[in-house]
This record gives structure tokens, sequence and C-alpha cells, in this order.
């Protein structure tokens, strides 16, 4: 007996459960072998489906064509990015709030001929355009607005069209009602 034997007899270990202790560690050697064999031969076939009928050469252009697609879809975006903030800036000075408010401003005119239009912006930043007909002429008039107010005094017509182009509640209606009366002609 050798050195090694000695060390298992000392230990109470014989040699005969050492063999089975190897022993199964060579079965799972082998069982993990063929896993790995297995896994190798998948990838492989998938390899193989993707370079099908490709050369390397050829494969190397597909990707690079697909790098340079997806460089111009950047740049795109960072274009389109740089316009919709243009836009949007550009958005705050237009006129996007419209009131209109059509009325008979004298007595002896009718047909809602007369109106206070008022234009805003975003920030509640325009004018307001009004027209009064009769029977000598037509008189137009436009007053500027800043920030929902206006430095010259509004008539009713001029602060409800305001109001209409705000959203105020109930101003629509009331600029309907308005269109909507009989006018008061007496002679």
């Amino acid at each position: 007996m050798g050195f090694g034997s000695n060390i298992f007899q000392q230990l109470g270990i014989g040699t005969d459960l050492i063999v089975i202790i190897l022993l199964a560690l060579v079965i799972i050697q082998f069982i993990l072998i063929f896993v790995l064999l297995s896994k190798y031969g998948k990838l492989n076939k998938r390899l193989s489906k993707f370079t099908t009928g490709n050369d390397a050469a050829n494969l190397e252009e597909v990707i690079i064509k697909r790098f340079n697609e997806i460089r111009q879809v950047v740049k795109n975006e960072k274009r389109q990015n740089n316009d919709i903030k243009i836009i949007n800036e550009k958005f705050l000075t237009t006129f996007c709030k419209i009131g209109l408010v059509k009325y008979d401003a004298f007595k002896e005119m009718s047909g809602k001929l007369s109106f206070s239009l008022a234009l805003l912006t975003e920030n509640h930043d325009g004018i307001i355009i009004t027209s009064m007909h009769s029977r000598e002429g037509c008189f137009t008039y436009c007053k500027e607005v800043n920030n929902e107010e206006s430095y010259y005094i509004l008539s009713e017509e001029e602060r409800l069209a305001l109001n209409v182009a705000m959203g105020t509640a109930g101003a629509k209606e009331a600029a309907k009602e308005r269109e909507e009366r009989k006018p008061d002609i007496s002679y």
C-alpha cells in the first residue's frame, strides 16, 4: 500500500468509496459535456442559418448599411426635434385664441354688421379689432391687449370678445345670446 491509501485508512475511508465518488464525478462530467455539445450544435445551426448565402464581406456590408440607416434616423430625429422646438416658439407668438361678438352698434342699423374680434396668443397677448357700421360709414378700431388687459377702455362687446377668446366660463353663451337679441328700433 502506498502513502495515499494510508491517509485514507487513517480517515476511515475505503478505496472502494473513493472509486465510487470518482466514477460519479466522471459521469457528471460526461453529462455536462453532452449538454455543452448540444448547446454548441444549436448555436452552430443558428449561425449557419444567419450566414447562409452570405459570405463574410456581404454580411459586413449589411451590418454597415444598417448602422448607417440608424445614424440617419437619429439625425432625422434631432432635426425634427429642432423643428418642433421652433414651431413651439412660434406658436407662443401666433394668434390661436379667437373671440367674435357680432352686434348692432346703432339703433337705425340692423343685420349685426358691427363686430368686435379678439385675436390672442397663447400668453393672452394680442389685439381687439372693432368695426362699427352706420348709415354714414364704417369705423374700425384696433386696441392692443397685453396679458389679458388693454391700456384702452374696452366697450362691453370688446370685453365680451376678449372673454370668449380667453375661454372664460359663460362668455361664448353670452356672445351668442347677444347676437340673437332683436334690435330695439323705434322711429
